[in-house]
């Protein structure tokens, strides 16, 4: 199968599930961006999140919060209220972290030029930490 065929292939199939946040769905901030990078026949999304303020129970182990072990007391993907957090806090069995994540997104690229290209316009609107990763089987993955 040449390659334009094997990623329009993974292109409808990916673009068929739901988005592979944990959340599932793409958040409203993110949409219109992503509806855009999802039209055009170089790139696809696979997962985002526009940004989002956790509060999680569980203590730190290592150098950073560990997700997968613990209890999200908090997650909102818009501006909170003190008294929101408070609440949040009555929940907490341990150790409480609050923690901000900014915008991320996943963008599978049909070339590695179409990687470079989106990730060159990714540096220059200010996602620094961006970066392009090539898999074994030939697929090229854009973090912004």
């Amino acid at each position: 199968m040449d390659r334009s065929a094997e990623f329009g292939r993974w292109k409808a199939q990916s673009l068929s599930k739901a988005d592979l946040s944990r959340k599932g769905s793409v958040d409203e901030d993110a949409v219109e961006v992503v509806e855009l990078l999802n039209s055009r026949e170089e790139f696809f999304t696979t997962s985002s999140c526009a940004g989002r303020i956790l509060l999680l129970d569980g203590s730190t182990e290592g150098s950073g919060v560990q997700k997968q072990h613990c209890c999200w007391l908090l997650v909102t993907h818009k501006p909170c209220a003190r008294d929101d957090v408070m609440a949040a806090l009555k929940g907490a069995t341990s150790e409480a972290v609050l923690k901000f994540e900014p915008f991320i997104l996943h963008v599978q690229c049909r070339t590695l030029q179409d990687a470079q290209t989106l990730h060159s316009v990714a540096i220059d609107s200010g996602f620094r930490n961006s970066g392009i990763t090539v898999g074994k089987r030939g697929k090229t993955m854009l973090v912004l």
